[in-house]
Parts: C-alpha cells; sequence; structure tokens
C-alpha cells in the first residue's frame, strides 16, 4: 500500500477526559476517499458527513471522534480542513458593524489558535459551579461526540413533526446530558425538573461558564471591512463552505 501522509495533533483538552490520559492523535490528510464522503449526497442529506470525516481522519483505535469531547472535534475539524483545502476559508457574507457595509472575508485558519484546557474538572472528568440565581450547587460534563449525535436526532425528529412544528427541547435536553449532580442529587427526574425551572438568567450563565471551561479552538477573529477599514473581533462562523471552499 502507499504510505498516507500523516500528523500528529495535540489535543486542546491535554487528554484529561479519556482513558490512560490520552493527548494527541494522529490524523490522515484529506484523500480522493474523502472526496467521495464529501460529496456523497445521503450524507449530505443526513448531515452526517462531518462525522464520518472524522471517523475516517482519526486513526487512533483507542480514542475515537465518538468518545471525545466537542472541543478536540472542532479543533481536529479545523486542523484536517487546513491539511485539505488550505488556510483560506471564505465563510460567507458578513455586514460591517461600522458601515453596514456587506462583505465577504477571507479568514486565513492558520492565525486561529487551539484554546487548551485550563481549568481541571474532577476525577470524574465533571465541573462545579453554583447558580447565580437560585443558589444552587451543581456538577457537570462536557459534551462528548455520542451526545453530539443523539442531540442531532432530536432535531431531525422535531423536524419531522406533523404541524411543521420546529420546536425542539434541545437546550433542555443538552442540559440533561450534561448536568450530572443538583445539590448533590443525582437522580435525573429530579435533574430534570430542576432543569425546567431553572431562570433564563441562570441559563445563560451555565452556557457562558460551559464554554469558558471548555477546550477546543478560540474562533475569535479578527476582520476588517474593505470598505471603511473599520476592524472587529467576532467569531468565525463555521458552516458547510469549510468542506465545501466553492
Amino acid at each position: 500500500a502507499l504510505p498516507i501522509s500523516t500528523e500528529e495533533i495535540i489535543l486542546p483538552s491535554r487528554g484529561v477526559f479519556y482513558p490512560g490520559k490520552k493527548d494527541t492523535v494522529k490524523i490522515k490528510y484529506l484523500t480522493a476517499e474523502e472526496d467521495n464522503i464529501l460529496f456523497s449526497t445521503d450524507l449530505i442529506r443526513s448531515g452526517k458527513v462531518l462525522d464520518v470525516l472524522l471517523e475516517q481522519a482519526i486513526l487512533d483505535k483507542e480514542l475515537r471522534p465518538d468518545d471525545m469531547i466537542s472541543g478536540d472535534r472542532n479543533y481536529l475539524l479545523i486542523e484536517i480542513r487546513k491539511t485539505g483545502f488550505g488556510n483560506e476559508y471564505k465563510p460567507g457574507a458578513m455586514n460591517c458593524g461600522s458601515c453596514g457595509q456587506e462583505h465577504s472575508p477571507t479568514v486565513d485558519l492558520s492565525k486561529l489558535k487551539p484554546k487548551m484546557l485550563e481549568m481541571m474538572p474532577d476525577e470524574n472528568g465533571w465541573y462545579s459551579v453554583e447558580m447565580p440565581t437560585t443558589k444552587t450547587p451543581i456538577r457537570f460534563r462536557l459534551l462528548r461526540g455520542s451526545d453530539e449525535r443523539r442531540l442531532a436526532k432530536i432535531i431531525e425528529a422535531g423536524q419531522k413533526k406533523p404541524g411543521g412544528s420546529k420546536v425542539t427541547k434541545l437546550i433542555t435536553e443538552r442540559y440533561l446530558l450534561q448536568i450530572m449532580e443538583v445539590n448533590g442529587n443525582t437522580d435525573k427526574l429530579y435533574i430534570s425538573k430542576f432543569i425546567n425551572a431553572m431562570p433564563t438568567k441562570d441559563s445563560f450563565f451555565f452556557r457562558e461558564y460551559n464554554r469558558q471551561v471548555e477546550p477546543g479552538i478560540d474562533l475569535d477573529y479578527e476582520f476588517e471591512c474593505p470598505y471603511c477599514s473599520a476592524c472587529e473581533t467576532k467569531a468565525v462562523p463555521i458552516n458547510s463552505k469549510l468542506f465545501y471552499p466553492d
């Protein structure tokens, strides 16, 4: 067999959440085989393209994409994209915050830096925090690939409901997967009631706190407007154009 080009990537999580604290994975460069995946209409329709791409590109047997936390997965997707299509990425039209003109920026992906794990979880891989409004202590975990898959199924089911209702319980489902303990209580029914009664302020705080502790990729980027030269820092939108440049 012909040798394939591979690269060893250090994970932003430093392997803290995985068996044996495995902190690197080997990825292979995209080839024509992955092109088949990218242009498979079935996979595109089902929204599973990126999952399959990760499955193909990550060569390690002992740590699979399903078991990885979302931040590591996102970081690897960007790395895989850079090996396949280079650093130039055009995410689409954007409006300037100063002059309001629409422009289509080009992002240099090599400028995006990993956001390495700084806040250590406990021995279970969980974090503890107190909700600001209700003063309730909770313990939670970060989402993994398998959780993302479950949430994707819930979205799909919500879209298929008769009457065209697209209301999904996405946020509560996400919290239910993440929150492992409320007030020292690990009963899922109790946790579910707590989530349903959660004040908006606490919900917002929890999402924000989650974003702070989760390692991954720092998507903040300085965009310059070609019309008025104003610079503004915004998160790089990650969309289907990442793997479909044209």
